[in-house]
């Protein structure tokens, strides 16, 4: 059979996988016993398993951390780095984030193109050169990942116990090439109120302020519970949501007040083009008068050093370089009672600089009583664009797009910077909506099979 009518072959068994797949909710939970991630994680990956099963190529499971299926012989391996587990479904979805449902050409589902539907593009690619019968010179494995989305523990345990790939490509960003991606920088600000400063006399006390899901998330929900002077607390309310037109709701049950703040989920990676509920929310409270001192000064702190921008000017890291861009900045949730406070903060950062040169600038602008902690620094990752797998990449999206391949950089975190010699490749085209950890997630059926047919064509080149 040669490798077109393969392709054919394959395009409605694709979509149909898609469908079934996202109808699995694969989002990180607690460890349950050989399940390291939880249960909807692991049953995603023994769908992938089971299906790689059924079409007869080699499979291995990695203790529910990780696994691949595998075709081709010979010493080098290409690696196509994908996820199974998803961001959480957030809300406002028009169509079952679950129901893997077909409308107006397109599978709605959360993990449609982040990154359910690239792994089974990837999968089914790799099918269809086995049932063309194409001689292979180079192994091909598709390695499924079930952390991606939160610490990527699964691919370093791949790494740990398992062969790394000669070369690679995560098929969980943007065409053309993606060469390059920022560090990411995670840590948490925090402050304790019980032993600062006491109380004073104030309208006002702030019980408890909550919002956000993942710090790679922007987060489009956070909520207030206030105690104190209703009228009060109503007239600043009123003024304030006239004055910045924010998405907000104010209610009592006559002995507390709770204010809701609805935003705008995005990638964190690209916070300024979500709105951030949790920074609303904080812009409001940081007008009241509030009789917990410590308390009222995180708040302010947040609001006057961070507020809605995405830059880091406050805290002194707005920098940028000329192979990834500016730095961004999103404060992905917050976790506040009477005792402490937090926010957990992600940042993308430039390839030429180094997280803890900004992890020092950070700490020089932080107000007293505030704690920089827990923090997690993940390097930038650069592959030359003159390197064989960039330049195979490049013919095969020529070939089939018609259109010029070029190299840029991105502030999402891929599998791609686990793997000295891998970079990210797709699925997303040039001019399409973002639309990862958005809700109404969808892939387009057209974009879906377009990216089959590149994913053929280029491991076709990479191992004839």
């Amino acid at each position: 059979m040669d490798v077109e009518k393969a392709i054919k072959l394959n395009e409605e068994p694709l979509i149909r996988s898609v469908c079934e797949i996202l109808k699995i909710r694969s989002v990180e939970e607690d460890p349950a016993p050989g399940k390291p991630f939880g249960e909807g994680v692991a049953k995603a990956l023994e769908y992938a398993l089971d299906l790689a099963d059924s079409f007869g190529l080699r499979t291995r499971n990695l203790d529910n951390y990780i696994g691949w299926a595998e075709w081709g012989e010979g010493d080098e391996m290409v690696g196509i780095l994908v996820h199974l587990d998803v961001v959480p479904e957030g809300k406002g979805w028009t169509y079952p984030p679950y129901g893997g449902e077909i409308h107006d050409g397109k599978i709605y589902g959360r993990g449609a193109i982040d990154n359910k539907g690239p792994a089974m593009a990837a999968l089914y690619a790799l099918k269809t050169l086995k049932d063309a019968g194409v001689k292979f010179k180079r192994r091909v494995r598709v390695i499924f990942g079930t952390n991606e989305e939160s610490g990527m523990k699964c691919i370093n345990y791949y790494l740990e116990h398992d062969e790394a790939p000669t070369m690679g490509f995560s098929p969980d960003a943007e065409y053309p090439i993606i060469n390059g991606e920022k560090g990411i920088l995670t840590f948490s600000l925090k402050s304790d109120f019980e032993k600062c400063c006491g109380r004073k006399k104030a309208p006002t006390r702030l019980i408890s302020l909550k919002g956000g899901q993942r710090p790679n998330m922007v987060p489009d929900y956070a909520e207030a519970v206030l105690r104190g002077d209703v009228a009060y607390l109503e007239e600043k309310f009123r003024a304030f949501k006239e004055k910045s037109g924010y998405d907000m709701e104010f209610s009592t049950d006559g002995e507390t007040v709770t204010v809701k703040s609805h935003g705008v989920s995005a990638h964190g990676s690209l916070p300024h083009k979500g709105k951030n509920a949790v920074m609303q929310l904080v812009a409001f409270l940081s007008e009241l008068d509030l009789d917990n001192t410590a308390q009222e000064d995180f708040i302010r702190f947040l609001n006057d050093k961070i507020g809605l921008d995405t830059t880091g000017k406050g805290l002194g890291v707005d920098v940028s370089d000329d192979l990834s861009g500016p730095l961004t900045f999103n404060v992905g949730i917050i976790r506040l009672d009477e005792k402490a406070g937090e926010v957990v903060i992600n940042i993308r950062y430039p390839i030429k600089y180094k997280g803890e040169e900004l992890l020092f600038r950070i700490k020089e602008n932080l107000a007293q009583g505030v704690r920089l902690e827990d923090v997690s620094d993940n390097p930038p990752h650069y592959v030359p664009e003159d390197s064989v797998i960039v330049q195979t990449l490049k013919e095969a999206y020529e070939k089939v797009t018609g259109e010029k391949a070029y190299c840029f950089s991105i502030g999402g975190g891929t599998y791609a910077r686990m793997v000295k010699n891998a970079v990210a490749f797709g699925p997303g085209f040039p001019g399409k909506p973002e639309l990862a950890h958005e809700k109404d997630e969808y892939i387009e059926i057209e974009d879906l099979l377009k990216n089959l047919r590149i994913y053929t064509n280029v491991l076709l080149e990479l191992v004839t």
